[in-house]
């Protein structure tokens, strides 16, 4: 299956790192900035780099329990491919302007279907994402017809967690949606970078995500293409459901095998109807890669890939992750084989979600709280940390003061203070520290509790920006922990108070 990846046969290259689709002009790749993605390619082409890759293949009649080998979309082929890539490379240039309206900024990514880059829309002066078609309507007239459909289709969908279309329009020929622009990276651009996500983050996401296909699902629209890079999570954790390029509608009957291999459905492999059903299995093998930083069938080629999902078990979930059995238990129900087994719609699945966070949340209340100081000049920003760190459990006392950030440290015992390198506020320095040079009153916070020996543990973190910068060896020398560069977002905090402080009573 290796010519199914070559460019000269017309198809978009896949990245050796991550699996995304990618140009052959990319020298980075978009998803997970590997550098020259579609290297090594050519010559070690292995099957399992194109499970993660959306295919798409002829209306067609496939046996019950018998597996097919999909077919990827051509996009075109010899010269002519060659040179409509260097058409859409041409009209997608930074800096040029799209269809006499958009000024292009940079490139987002690609798919089967087309190129996707950021641009603002000079008749409104705001930022949209443009999806374009990589062929000329009237060389692939089946793929507008597609085109056509996804616009269709997404457009009827009205929800905070699906990235909304606007219009469809034309550019020299090639077609092209305009979308909501979200500032953010996809789904497995975040698991590249960490792996996995803790229990109660991958629920979190997972609710949106199935929030999000809720809204699609009652409109009887089946996604059928739920992966990690159908998913944007933008840096205070709020995700969306993005491509819905081979979205169908269950009142459309469709024999043709479409989806991606790792995470598609056993009914989706078998061509049959898909249901709302089918986007639940996909969701069940997201989470369980979420939690566990990889697929729940451990397939070496494609034809493993489809035989696992159409007859073999899941992986069992390392115990030492911790997950626990409620949780492990959804995920079994969604990967169910029979769609009668599964959970029915996406509220059933949200509803066990639901139950699953608020019993966490119960659980930590229950135990021993533990106490974080703010001390933020700011008071949106200590607004967010003090709803964020709540809202993980922790006790938080929080103050725009530096002289009364003194006083909370000394009467709460905190087990981790936050401190805003800019706070202000006098207080009165104790006897011994009289004459000394004091930078800020921010430094001379760290030295007052570094003198005491029931607080001089405790871990501080220094939230500063480039302003401040040239202060953070003073800060270090003083007995900060860590330094945190300005804005911080929900994910930044809550990361930091975790990796410090323990989550046990």
């Amino acid at each position: 299956m290796a010519d199914l990846v070559q460019n000269a046969d017309g198809y978009d290259l896949v990245c050796y790192g991550c699996s995304a689709a990618v140009r052959p002009i990319d020298r980075f790749c978009s998803q997970c900035g590997r550098r020259d993605p579609a290297h090594q390619l050519a010559t070690h082409s292995d099957d399992p780099v194109l499970t993660s890759s959306t295919v798409v293949g002829n209306d067609t009649e496939v046996p019950d329990g018998e597996a097919t080998s999909p077919t990827l979309i051509k996009s075109d082929t010899g010269e002519s491919s060659r040179k409509n890539t260097l058409a859409v490379q041409t009209m997608l240039s930074p800096g040029s302007v799209f269809a006499r309206r958009y000024r292009i900024q940079r490139f987002l990514g690609s798919g089967a279907m087309g190129y996707v880059c950021s641009a603002i829309d000079e008749s409104i002066d705001e930022v949209v994402a443009l999806k374009v078609l990589s062929l000329p309507i009237h060389e692939d007239p089946d793929a507008f017809e597609r085109f056509k459909t996804e616009l269709k289709l997404a457009r009827r969908i009205r929800h905070r967690n699906v990235v909304q279309s606007f219009d469809l329009g034309f550019a020299e020929g090639y077609p092209f949606i305009s979308m909501e622009y979200i500032d953010a990276d996809n789904l497995l651009k975040h698991l590249t970078r960490r792996s996995t996500f803790d229990e109660q983050t991958a629920l979190s996401i997972m609710r949106q995500v199935l929030r999000g296909l809720r809204a699609a699902h009652d409109l009887g629209i089946v996604h059928r293409d739920i992966k990690p890079e159908n998913i944007l999570l933008n840096k205070d954790r709020m995700a969306f459901i993005t491509d819905f390029g081979i979205a169908t509608s269950q009142d459309l009957v469709r024999r043709e095998l479409a989806g991606t291999p790792d995470y598609m459905a056993p009914e989706q492999l078998r061509c049959e109807a898909v249901v709302p059903a089918s986007d639940l299995y996909s969701c069940g093998v997201v989470l369980y890669r979420m939690l566990t930083g990889a697929l729940p069938y451990r397939a070496k080629s494609i034809a493993e890939v489809l035989e696992a999902h159409l007859n073999a078990s899941p992986e069992p979930i390392d115990e030492s992750l911790g997950i626990s059995a409620a949780t492990q238990e959804l995920i079994a129900s969604m990967l169910q084989k029979k769609v009668s087994d599964r959970p029915l719609n996406a509220r059933e699945v949200l509803d066990r979600i639901d139950n699953l966070l608020k019993a966490a949340s119960m659980t930590r209340s229950a135990s021993k709280r533990i106490n974080v100081l703010v001390i933020e000049h700011d008071p949106e920003a200590l607004a967010m940390m003090t709803g964020v760190l709540q809202g993980e459990g922790y006790r938080v006392f929080g103050t725009s003061n530096a002289r009364e950030g003194v006083n909370l440290a000394f009467e709460q015992s905190p087990a981790m203070i936050f401190l805003d390198g800019k706070i202000r506020g006098g207080f009165d320095l104790p006897p011994e520290a009289e004459g000394e040079e004091i930078a800020a009153d921010g430094l001379g916070f760290v030295r007052i509790v570094q003198r005491d020996e029931r607080l001089r543990p405790v871990p501080i973190i220094l939230m500063t920006d480039d302003t401040l910068l040239q202060l953070d060896s003073a800060f270090q020398k003083a007995g900060v922990s860590d330094v945190m560069i300005k804005p911080l977002s929900a994910g930044d905090v809550i990361d930091a108070v975790r990796m410090i402080t323990p989550r046990e009573a």
